[in-house]
């Protein structure tokens, strides 16, 4: 949220006679609580140019600093004319246009020798941009490079954001030994229920003391650093730094652009201001359980003298502490704000916090519990997994069997990879109706970080990331040597263009980001979803259909007769059997491909819808015989689909998924295709399909702006099947 009542006050508390240069320099001491802070410092962009007595520009490309790209490979150059200022606002704009080698230009200033600080409190109130590629800061750096170069001298990171992730920005310190054993530490904060940072002003701020820095957004307070952070690295916060403000684009904090960046982007910067003290800030979890009791909330900084009256959501209760600096919240089902009025000699203020309070949970279905039969299927892992007894049955996890996994201490970002057909809808876990949980135990250090990410795997490959990733979600450890239940939020979707419907990896990162051969075991590896309460489970799915397609497939559909259903069970039987639950998909999908089947078999299906209150009755039975079996003589081109690949700097290199087909109508694996690329690329390019008979070939050269090509296939060879181009039903594919 936009806390709009702070300016007034800061307004009250402004100092003119401490508006003087010398009074830049001054090496403040710790404001106590009864000090009113005084502003030593602003730009509030009233005029129609930028103030050069307090900024001055920097320009180029960065080569003019040893490295070009600024250090970080960015794609930008930067001009004076980028940088404007009008109607009480800075703008520095992001455009899409060459100058030179470089295909964007932008605005970056600082105040280097002009407004240089030790401690005090530094904040900007800004909108931000939007883009994949686009990468706005107010950030700070040494003057004096006291104890050296970068960036054994610090640099603080007020605010940054990756255009890709509008609803989050990070707060950062980089320190330590020179480049490329650097160190860094990077916290992030997100607003709540999809609210983004480019569609309102924010206030941004750190407060700068002795050995602590303390990073604010809208004066919530999300992460607080001391000397012990740093540590055995000396702390260089404590001398003289100055700001920076400006819009990189690309390089290697947030990706290059592409189709979906749009330009210009601006950067609007409504004031920055310095005070040689601190102001009131709010601390408390921002986000809570359903009916979670016990939640403490407090005002940090509060000056000498000053009163408090809090008010919290319906539903929820301040169960102690009202008048006073700290409150204790009883939550009910609802989010909102947790609100202070606060009244002191400094003047009036309202501090509010936005907190959500999560659904009820309930579980739903398991994708691995080593007991039962999964949902998942183990692919590879670059560390071992092994079937164990479990280590601890006596408290929270009671299973017999449970998984150990050892990180291989030689991977920074050991992966573990399952294929699964249990995630049809994606977007139930991004928008949260489904959550992940599991169970870990672990000797690894207190927070340490397990990721799950959601992949696409006709799209991800090791080396393209994050082509592919749908989304990820993050959970740390609490305990050590004993069960816990993790359960994971979503962090990121790192590609927006992965289809929900795509999803068929998942990939679990013990201890992610880091060199350690930590031993995680883990059990129940479950999905959740939210309950509806005081509600009725869904009506049953009707007009069920089955279709043999091949002698291996039956495709399913049927009719959903609710919207508040949260996915739908499938159930199979073959032989005069009972059922067998073998599926579970999302919301509002209404289809389903049975794959893996006996030739010249009949098989029965039924399908229920369930939601957090239940399951619906069945709907009709539906049956289908597979086509007659027989063996496979032949194979063709079923399928060429054309397009693109970022290659970076505005580049691109073509593609063609080619997918094979046997004469019974099945997917064909483990063939070589070889073709032609014409058209603005010439060349050949050849691979393997992989067993959805697919395989995307990519072009060595690159192209800028628009392409067209053709890729047709020339030949087709597999072990067994012989090559019957006749029968293709396309061999060449154009973009």
């Amino acid at each position: 949220m936009t806390n709009r009542s702070r300016r007034p006050l800061r307004q009250r508390l402004l100092s003119p006679c401490l508006l003087v240069a010398a009074a830049l320099l001054l090496l403040w001491p710790t404001a106590a609580s009864a000090q009113c802070p005084s502003q030593v410092w602003s730009d509030e962009f009233n005029g129609s140019s930028l103030d050069t007595g307090k900024w001055s520009y920097q320009t180029g490309d960065g080569c003019a600093e040893g490295i070009c790209g600024w250090g970080n490979n960015e794609l930008q150059t930067y001009q004076t004319g980028n940088v404007t200022v009008s109607g009480g606002s800075l703008k520095i704009e992001a455009r899409e246009e060459r100058i030179r080698n470089k295909s964007y230009t932008s605005g970056r200033i600082r105040t280097l020798n002009q407004g240089d600080w030790t401690f005090g409190r530094f904040e900007a109130r800004m909108k931000l941009t939007v883009g994949q590629g686009i990468w706005p800061a107010f950030w700070m750096l040494p003057t004096d490079e006291v104890y050296g170069g970068w960036p054994q001298s610090g640099e603080i990171d007020i605010m940054e954001n990756i255009g890709s992730e509008p609803s989050t920005a990070s707060g950062a310190i980089h320190f330590g030994d020179p480049y490329p054993d650097n160190k860094f530490i990077s916290i992030k904060y997100k607003l709540p229920g999809g609210e983004r940072f480019t569609d309102g002003f924010h206030d941004f701020a750190i407060e700068r003391e002795a050995g602590e820095i303390r990073w604010m957004v809208d004066d919530v307070l999300f992460a607080t650093m001391t000397t012990a952070d740093t540590d055995p690295y000396v702390w260089p916060f404590d001398e003289r730094f100055h700001f920076i403000l400006n819009v990189a684009v690309g390089g290697n904090f947030p990706g290059s652009p592409d189709a979906t960046t749009v330009f210009p982007q601006i950067l609007e910067i409504d004031h920055v201001r310095v005070h040689d003290g601190n102001f009131p800030h709010i601390t408390g979890e921002a986000r809570v359980d359903n009916q979670e009791a016990g939640v403490v909330y407090s005002v940090g900084n509060a000056f000498g003298g000053s009163t408090f009256n809090w008010s919290v959501p319906a539903g929820a209760s301040i169960v102690s502490g009202q008048g006073s600096s700290s409150i204790t919240v009883d939550w009910g089902g609802e989010s909102g704000d947790v609100t202070v009025a606060i009244t002191s000699g400094c003047g009036d203020d309202v501090l509010a916090m936005p907190v959500r309070v999560d659904p009820l949970y309930a579980y739903d279905f398991s994708f691995e519990n080593f007991d039962d039969p999964a949902n998942v299927t183990f692919q590879s892992a670059t560390g071992t997994l092994t079937e164990v007894a479990n280590p601890d049955p006596s408290g929270v996890n009671t299973s017999a069997l449970s998984g150990e996994y050892a990180r291989n201490s030689g991977e920074q970002f050991d992966t573990l990879f399952y294929d699964t057909t249990a995630i049809s809808d994606a977007s139930v876990y991004s928008s949260e109706q489904e959550r992940f949980y599991m169970d870990v135990y672990t000797a690894a250090p207190v927070g340490t970080e397990t990721i799950v990410q959601l992949e696409d795997s006709s799209v991800a490959t090791s080396s393209n990331y994050p082509s592919g990733r749908h989304s990820r979600y993050s959970a740390t450890t609490s305990v050590q040597n004993a069960w816990e239940r993790l359960i994971f939020t979503l962090v990121d979707q790192p590609d927006p263009s992965t289809s929900d419907a795509g999803v068929d990896d998942i990939v679990i990162l013990f201890a992610t980001n880091s060199f350690n051969g930590d031993v995680f075991t883990f059990d129940n590896f479950d999905s959740y979803a939210a309950v509806t309460t005081g509600g009725n489970p869904p009506a049953a799915p009707s007009g069920l259909v089955a279709t043999a397609t091949s002698s291996s497939t039956i495709d399913l559909s049927w009719s959903d007769n609710s919207g508040d259903e949260t996915g739908f069970k499938i159930e199979r039987a073959s032989g005069g059997g009972a059922f067998a639950e073998i599926a579970i998909v999302g919301a509002d999908v209404t289809t389903y491909p049975d794959t893996g089947l006996a030739a010249s078999t009949s098989y029965d299906y039924r399908v229920r819808a369930y939601n957090g209150n239940g399951d619906s009755a069945y709907s009709n039975t539906a049956s289908a015989t597979t086509t007659g079996g027989g063996t496979a003589t032949t194979v063709h081109v079923e399928s060429i689909v054309a397009g693109t690949q970022n290659a970076g700097q505005g580049s691109k290199r073509g593609t063609a998924t080619v997918t094979l087909a046997d004469d019974l109508g099945n997917p064909v694996g483990s063939a070589t295709v070889a073709g032609t690329f014409s058209g603005d690329f010439s060349e050949g390019a050849s691979g393997d399909t992989g067993a959805g008979g697919s395989v995307t070939l990519v072009t060595s050269g690159t192209k800028k702006g628009a392409i067209s090509f053709t890729f047709c296939v020339d030949d087709v060879t597999h072990a067994s099947l012989a090559y019957d181009s006749g029968a293709n039903v396309v061999t060449c594919g154009s973009l």
